[in-house]
């Protein structure tokens, strides 16, 4: 894209003379992030969350521990029990 005073800019979302316009925003895995806040909420002694770029779900444990204790898992079921076990 090449652009300034006396150049051309070539096109895009912002072009010379357009309304500016925002990004459409997009919830990404709504259901599988719910299910992690929910999870999140009635286990006080964990941090849980889903990472989208990865698909899993995570949990810290909060307690203090010599090492952090983090367990990951591809399902919220699964999860439960990698925490039941840690």
């Amino acid at each position: 894209m090449i652009w300034g005073e006396t150049w051309v800019r070539l096109g895009g979302r912002h072009r010379r003379g357009e309304p500016v316009s925002r990004p459409r925003v997009r919830r990404w895995d709504p259901a599988d992030r719910a299910s992690a806040e929910q999870l999140d909420q009635i286990e006080p002694a964990w941090a849980v969350w889903y990472g989208v770029a990865t698909r899993c779900f995570y949990a810290a444990a909060v307690w203090p521990t010599p090492e952090p204790l983090v367990v990951c898992a591809g399902s919220a079921d699964e999860l439960c029990r990698l925490m039941r076990a840690a």
